[in-house]
């Protein structure tokens, strides 16, 4: 399994909230906030598909990881999912 695809799936297991917003240039952003109270972040740019997410930073109490790895279609749907349901 690709490093993106196990913090989606990391984040969507075990996730207690997600919260997403769209850019002014139309980049959606999900945040996921874990249950040690770290927020993995995601982001899709716009008019894009599911194969196009990416995990992006890791915010942590203390520390934090950058990262920009991909995440394939399946875990990409799911965070679609997610982010379209933390928009409504």
């Amino acid at each position: 399994m690709i490093l993106g695809d196990s913090l989606a799936q990391e984040a969507l297991d075990t996730g207690s909230k997600a919260a997403a917003t769209i850019d002014p240039h139309g980049t959606i952003r999900l945040a996921v906030t874990l249950p040690d109270g770290a927020v993995q972040h995601f982001e899709r740019p716009p008019a894009s598909t599911c194969t196009d997410w990416r995990a992006t930073d890791l915010e942590a109490p203390g520390l934090g990881f950058a990262f920009n790895e991909p995440v394939t279609e399946q875990w990409g749907h799911a965070l679609t999912l997610v982010a379209h349901n933390s928009l409504i």
